[in-house]
């Protein structure tokens, strides 16, 4: 059962795994600190692991559901998960996240006491930052919150459209409000992306998505050539799916560039411009594949909605230009 975190409302961590090593025990530990403080409710879904993951949240006392590796779907599981635990507020973390505020829980149930706030997610720092990672967490992870709404303040709609290189929410360290994510659940059979996708779709119904970096995360990613494309092609053809993939036209991809170059100039890694040529050409070429190639169904499906009316319109974003922050590796908060 869920217990309280601030003012009576109960919270709920979801987690999929698979083969979470090392990291996830370290997370495990930090879980369990939090259920001793909190009482907060943990469901960890197991898709298949088989180096002790499960059993190792087990032993911490936490809940495990163990499914198939073929039933596993980022949006799937995770509506799962919402339906199998309790909580007013429901997190969703990935495996290899480490939150390093003691206090996130609170923080992400005080930014949901707006019932405008559809969704809320945390700042993601990378342990052991290359160039690049720190352009990202720059761009997506300021030290400022951040505020995405359905309107501006002259009541204009606002325009939301995924653009290269940027983070709308992230599902690696979010919560959510339980009611909205029952009426509104993530799409189940989407590749990947599936937190982008659905923040587009509360923002579309007028519901707000909140960046709080008080609640701070160690997360990052390093991509081998191979898994670079591989990641792009999958959210282009996530995007493409659903019809949100205009925001990466050539202009924006051109804009996103000249950022990323200013940066490591900048920053005085001139030296290693041309690996940065190399490792956003990849990005940018595994996108477009992933939107040219569709799954015959998906394509049909898409027609027969652009001929109902019901096209990607009612899902978009502004066209401002990209601030690009300096920031410094700085030395997370202890848990």
């Amino acid at each position: 059962m869920a217990g309280s975190v601030v003012g009576g409302i109960s919270f709920s961590v979801v987690i999929p795994t698979l083969n979470g090593g090392a990291p996830f025990v370290r997370l495990v530990e930090h879980l369990a600190r939090l259920r001793r403080r909190y009482g907060i409710e943990v469901l960890i879904i197991d898709s298949g692991s088989t180096d002790g993951t499960p059993e190792a949240a087990e032993r911490s006392g936490l809940r495990v559901h163990r499914i198939e590796p073929a039933e596993f779907g980022h949006g799937r599981t995770r509506n799962l998960g919402v339906r199998l635990t309790r909580g007013d507020v429901v997190c969703f973390m990935t495996q290899d996240v480490l939150p390093c505020t003691p206090d996130w829980p609170e923080r992400f149930v005080e930014a949901l006491a707006d019932p405008r706030v559809a969704g809320v997610y945390g700042r993601q720092v990378p342990r052991d930052a290359s160039t690049m990672e720190m352009f990202f967490v720059a761009l997506n992870y300021p030290e400022e919150p951040l505020r995405f709404d359905p309107v501006d303040g002259n009541g204009r709609r606002q325009r939301h459209h995924p653009r290269p290189g940027r983070v709308l929410f992230s599902n690696a360290f979010s919560a959510v409000r339980r009611e909205l994510i029952e009426r509104v659940p993530f799409v189940d059979d989407v590749p990947v992306s599936e937190d982008q996708v659905w923040a587009h779709q509360v923002l579309a119904r007028g519901y707000s998505i909140v960046y709080e970096p008080a609640a701070e995360a160690l997360h990052a990613h390093r991509y081998t050539v191979r898994g670079l494309f591989r990641r792009t092609f999958l959210v282009g053809r996530a995007l493409r799916m659903i019809g949100l993939d205009s925001g990466a036209s050539f202009s924006e991809s051109v804009r996103y560039l000249r950022a990323v170059l200013g940066y490591f100039v900048r920053q005085g890694h001139v030296h290693r411009l041309p690996g940065l040529l190399v490792h956003e050409f990849v990005r940018w070429a595994g996108f477009q594949v992933g939107r040219a190639i569709l799954p015959p169904t998906r394509q049909r499906d898409m027609a027969a909605g652009a001929e109902a009316g019901q096209g990607s319109s009612q899902l978009t974003q502004p066209q401002t230009p990209y601030p690009v922050l300096t920031v410094t590796a700085e030395t997370c908060r202890k848990t």
